[in-house]
């Protein structure tokens, strides 16, 4: 999509502070911590309801445009329209892989866990939900695929990395 593109989706989707989005994010991962028994049940939780945000997202962004990602690497292209558009900043990187069938997505200043220091709670995936509405897109688009979180800020790493992978 071209300046006019981005740019006609910038101003057509509406905002929110982030700050409010953090506080309510970070509420979210209390909840989420005190009711679950463990790690992998925070991060399972968390791909669910991104899964549930993406199908929303999917659905807002079909009604506005009709054009689709067909072949699977230039879901590249479109997640990082979706991410520029939904928090404000691109991708640090996107690599793909000669194949086709593997693409990373790397921010270095993740919006979701700016300013998120868990040191007690390893392997915590603290911006799962990411990878559950890259998921969705995935899923509802017809791609048998999987999308998870690999590294994250929040929990040390020196960069949020989420992949999509084409199972067959």
């Amino acid at each position: 999509m071209g300046v006019k593109g981005s740019l006609a989706w910038s101003l057509k989707i509406p905002k929110v502070s982030k700050p409010l989005f953090q506080a309510t994010y970070r509420e979210l991962m209390n909840y989420l911590i005190q009711t679950s028994s463990n790690v992998d049940e925070i991060n399972q939780k968390l791909k669910e309801i991104g899964f549930k945000v993406g199908e929303y997202l999917l659905m807002d962004y079909a009604d506005r445009i009709r054009k689709h990602a067909v072949a699977f690497h230039q879901f590249a292209s479109t997640l990082q329209l979706a991410y520029k558009v939904n928090s404000g900043q691109e991708f640090t990187s996107i690599w793909i892989s000669d194949d086709r069938r593997v693409v990373k997505f790397t921010d270095v200043k993740c919006p979701i866990c700016e300013g998120v220091e868990i040191k007690d709670l390893p392997g915590l995936q603290y911006c799962n939900l990411v990878s559950g509405v890259f998921q969705a897109v995935l899923t509802l688009r017809g791609f048998n695929g999987d999308s998870y979180q690999e590294s994250c800020r929040a929990v040390g790493d020196d960069a949020c990395t989420w992949t999509i992978k084409l199972l067959e």
